[in-house]
């Protein structure tokens, strides 16, 4: 079966920049298809692409099988989500949502009952009268999204529509999400550059960067192959306890690369550790100072940038 959305050896420039090269991914029916990259990646100019904003320079893009730009029929099948906010503080939620479903267009020739229903389905129909104003980050996102569902369509594209909201209003999006894809069989394509969030709501997952595809697959396969990279683990003890702690750990080869020590100005011994698993790392450290009573006094992750994390996975 062909995917919903297919882009095959896709290329696009502007002027000297490049901002996709020979990029592939496909996003299948009845989905929730992930796409995870840094800014700057090339998310937006696919996006742009997908929904038919945009032409490549080469390669083929299809949504429904046909070439998406400038396509009504496609556009009748599909709701965008954009980024920006483009609602107005004054006018109220109803009027938002009527709003933005005129600009769109297409709309249905019923277009207050279908209004009335796409806000019902993001659950925002006691808050219709109230003003966008008034609105929280999470609130003004449903808003978007009941306006994108109006001439409910097969195909919904959210660009990055966890954007700035709490781990609340976060798990309220995704929640809403989950439901329309099952309940109302709606595919959905979603753009982060946080692989956090799309990990729990995603069945699959593209990763760009600079323009090109890095890895597509599930989750599950997606988490294992960032766990090669080598993530780097910080540690603080006693100096003695250090000494017991690093005498256990060189043993574990498969899970420690490197090791690091450094004299901190409270006295303590910091330990730095180069680990492919920081998750497996960690359950092991804990366990050698329980058994060499050792007490680790302080330890973190020392986190990598997302842009280190994506050049890793291309070399």
């Amino acid at each position: 079966m062909m995917p919903v959305i297919h882009l095959e050896e896709v290329s696009k420039r502007y002027g000297d920049v490049i901002a996709l090269s020979r990029f592939h991914m496909a996003a299948h029916e009845n989905s929730i298809t992930g796409f995870v990259g840094p800014n700057g990646a090339g998310k937006s100019t696919s996006l742009r692409i997908i929904t038919g904003l945009s032409q490549p320079d080469s390669g083929t893009a299809t949504v429904f099988g046909e070439n998406p730009y400038d396509n009504m029929s496609v556009k009748r099948r599909l709701g965008f989500v954009s980024e920006h906010d483009d609602l107005y503080s004054w006018a109220t939620v109803r009027s938002s949502v009527k709003q933005l479903a005129r600009i769109n267009r297409p709309w249905p020739s019923n277009i207050d009952s279908a209004v009335d229903r796409a806000i019902e389905d993001v659950a925002m129909t006691k808050f219709s009268k109230r003003k966008i104003a008034h609105l929280s980050k999470g609130m003004k996102q449903r808003t978007k999204i009941a306006a994108a569902l109006v001439h409910r369509p097969d195909l919904l594209v959210l660009d990055e529509p966890l954007s700035g909201l709490d781990p609340l209003g976060r798990r309220h999006i995704m929640d809403m999400l989950r439901t329309l894809n099952k309940d109302n069989g709606v595919t959905i394509l979603i753009s982060s550059h946080i692989l956090e969030e799309l990990e729990q709501i995603a069945d699959r997952i593209t990763l760009i960067h600079r323009g090109q595809t890095v890895a597509e697959g599930d989750p599950e396969g997606i988490r294992n192959l960032l766990y090669q990279f080598p993530h780097e683990v910080m540690f603080q003890s006693k100096p003695e306890d250090v000494k017991a702690l690093a005498s256990g750990l060189v043993e574990l080869q498969e899970i420690v690369r490197s090791l690091s020590f450094s004299q901190m100005e409270n006295g303590l011994t910091e330990c730095r550790v180069v680990t492919p698993k920081p998750e497996q790392f960690c359950d092991e450290l804990v366990r050698i100072a329980v058994e060499r009573h050792a007490p680790v006094l302080h330890l973190d992750t020392l986190s990598e940038s997302i842009e280190k994390l994506f050049e890793y996975l291309i070399s």
